[in-house]
């Protein structure tokens, strides 16, 4: 019974032997391998004048089946505005389901009958706005504890329980982004672990004092406060910490060795990112300008982890609300 496939007029010429016989829809399920529910609405849907017919069974079967049923996007063109919109944004459909929610508007769909609109579709624009077309599952394999290659460097493992717990602000994470041909040229990229905020700069050098000083002037233009700490990976191009701890006062904190995913805020939003900067992409030809809106983009996004609120959303809030001392 673990695959399941539709009802054959063969099928259906036994069903109706065995109902004529007296035998009970469980008896019939064991004899035909299939479960008692669809054998109830065999028999529920496909009957004619109270009588169960295999012929007649088979041809409404068949003609529904052409037929099809409209979907909730379908019939209403007020949510089906709304959804074509939000994946033309670049939302996903939990996104845009979530969204639906949380501006609390009268018209709701939820996240798989999205998906299955897009996959129906005539309009293959709509599916190639999703941000993962195919169900991709790593299998995390456990990695032994490791010395930082840096040296006598402070790991992940020493950082405060309040920063995994993203109870505050300032806390963030850091990684690059790299591109085919390309071995000097990377693109930075700094989510921030409670507001999910993201800035992305472009290195011309994986020079590691080069990639800090520019970390340090973007991080100049936020409040003091929103820049306590921040977690890198085991790259050389974050190798000289002491430059932000000595001109910022940032900790920073590194990945144990080969374990990325301990920065698993940084490492999803580089996920998000590879739609608009794909590996094959020529990074000479992304400006600085290119990435600052692209990361306003990001950041007006609504996102599933944030109760469906934007980035930005959350910063202006806590701003607001504390501007002189940061949670």
């Amino acid at each position: 019974m673990s695959d399941y496939t539709q009802l054959s007029v063969n099928d259906r010429r036994r069903f109706y032997v065995f109902l004529e016989m007296g035998l009970s829809i469980s008896e019939i399920s064991q004899k035909l391998s299939r479960h008692r529910s669809t054998l109830y609405r065999e028999r529920n849907r496909n009957k004619e004048s109270e009588l169960y017919l295999p012929v007649i069974a088979h041809q409404k079967a068949k003609a529904r089946a052409q037929h099809g049923r409209h979907s909730k996007i379908q019939k209403d063109g007020y949510l089906r505005d709304y959804v074509v919109k939000g994946l033309k944004k670049g939302w996903s459909p939990e996104q845009i389901s979530g969204r639906m929610k949380h501006q609390r508007l009268t018209i709701y769909v939820c996240p798989e009958t999205i998906y299955q609109y897009v996959y129906k579709s005539k309009d293959k624009a709509l599916y190639y706005c999703l941000h993962y077309k195919q169900t991709k599952r790593h299998r995390r394999y456990g990695r032994k504890q490791r010395l930082c290659r840096f040296g006598d460097m402070r790991l992940i493992t020493q950082r405060p329980v309040e920063i995994s717990a993203r109870d505050r602000f300032g806390h963030w994470e850091g990684d690059t982004i790299q591109f085919m041909g390309e071995k000097k040229k990377v693109v930075t990229t700094l989510v921030e672990r409670k507001s999910r905020m993201v800035i992305l700069i472009k290195n011309n050098s994986k020079h590691s004092r080069g990639v800090m000083e520019k970390i340090k002037g973007k991080f100049e233009a936020l409040p003091k406060k929103m820049c306590k700490t921040i977690t890198f990976d085991q790259g050389s191009e974050f190798a000289d910490h002491r430059y932000l701890k000595d001109k910022m006062s940032c900790d920073v904190y590194y990945c144990e060795a080969h374990s990325p995913w301990q920065k698993g805020s940084n490492e999803n939003m580089n996920g998000r990112l590879r739609r608009y900067l794909p590996k094959t992409a020529i990074i000479e030809h992304v400006t600085q300008k290119e990435l600052d809106v692209l990361a306003e983009k990001m950041n007006r996004c609504p996102r599933k982890c944030l109760g469906f609120k934007t980035p930005n959303e959350l910063y202006i809030q806590q701003y607001k609300n504390d501007c002189r001392t940061w949670s």
